[in-house]
């Protein structure tokens, strides 16, 4: 399952009804900073069912609205559609889900094309695999905030953030496991280096640990790394992460500019194994990234600051040649 279309109206920068197209694998987003390139990832939050307003970027409800400009009117409602499909064949069943609020508050929500409860809905999406879709997207103000925490905050966190009750009893067997799957992520980003995830007592609690080893220096803990070495490691242990969830789809929005130019080239294999498993659907300025792209989407701004999609195509040589950075 993929997500094939995005149609936006009314929603933040979005004064008019938008629509974006994705194919399978790597759908990357492009645009100058502060037209509204993230306001697509909030859209899909939105139309999944979130009402976290900060994880929204909001600070209240009226913020998911248009406000208006000198051209368009207030919004008065915010409408989402998303548009799934179930295989890459032309004829794959397609899904369709819809949110629509008014600015009074009114929450209506669709699911193939019938009006459901929050509730049915919310049901509607955990059937489909999509109840873990929220917790994929990563923002890049966001990517390094479990380093920032103490051991024991960092596991409760973590453990707060599956959201499946595991028992206590099962916890050192959850680390061993997602720690598999960061060492492929780490050393697949970092092939000389060396890293590990593993519980340990702090102050008489217990706590998770992250440890890992660059090329010529020594073991650090997480504490101590570089802006660079965070991100390489929180990326790694993040994407280790979400293979504990349900989710065919990962959201990232700008993860990539800590990383150097070498980096940065050993991302591209990362994500070209993860697009063989999820569709990936990124925010970027880098043509690093915008090289493994299956479709490019161009984000716009009009005079009077609304958001608007310049233009959309199926990524190939051709055009990447033509591709300057916006």
């Amino acid at each position: 399952m993929y997500l094939e279309e995005l149609r936006v109206e009314g929603f933040k920068s979005y004064s008019l009804a938008t629509e974006i197209n994705f194919n399978p694998g790597i759908g990357v987003v492009i645009g100058n900073n502060g037209v509204g390139k993230s306001n697509i990832m909030d859209a899909i939050s939105w139309g999944l069912g979130d009402n976290d307003l900060a994880r929204l970027r909001c600070y209240g409800q009226e913020d998911l609205f248009f406000s208006g400009s000198k051209d368009y009117p207030p919004a008065q409602a915010a409408r989402v559609l998303l548009t799934l499909s179930q295989g890459t064949e032309k004829n794959a069943p397609r899904i369709h889900l819809e949110r629509r609020m008014t600015r009074s508050g009114e929450d209506h929500y669709v699911a193939e094309k019938n009006p459901v409860s929050r509730e049915a809905y919310l049901k509607r999406l955990k059937d489909l695999g999509l109840v873990d879709t929220l917790k994929t997207l990563i923002r890049q103000e966001h990517l390094n905030d479990w380093l920032r925490c103490d051991p024991v905050e960092r596991l409760q966190d973590v453990l707060a953030f599956l959201g499946n009750g595991l028992k206590p009893s099962g916890v050192d067997q959850f680390i061993h496991s997602w720690n598999k799957g960061f060492r492929h992520y780490y050393t697949t980003l970092l092939p000389e280096g060396e890293g590990r995830l593993y519980a340990e007592d702090y102050n008489g609690a217990k706590g998770l640990e992250i440890e890992i080893c660059f090329p010529d220096k020594g073991l650090k803990k997480s504490k101590l790394l570089s802006g660079g070495e965070r991100t390489v490691t929180s990326l790694a242990a993040k994407l280790a992460l979400f293979d504990q969830l349900q989710s065919p789809v990962y959201l990232l929005d700008e993860v990539e500019p800590a990383l150097d130019y070498v980096n940065h080239k050993r991302m591209q294999d990362l994500l070209k194994d993860l697009a063989t498993r999820k569709q990936l659907i990124m925010i970027t300025h880098l043509r690093s990234t915008i090289e493994l792209a299956n479709t490019l989407h161009g984000v716009r701004i009009r005079r009077d600051g609304s958001s608007f999609m310049k233009f959309y195509f199926v990524m190939d040589k051709r055009l990447l040649r033509l591709y300057k950075c916006c």
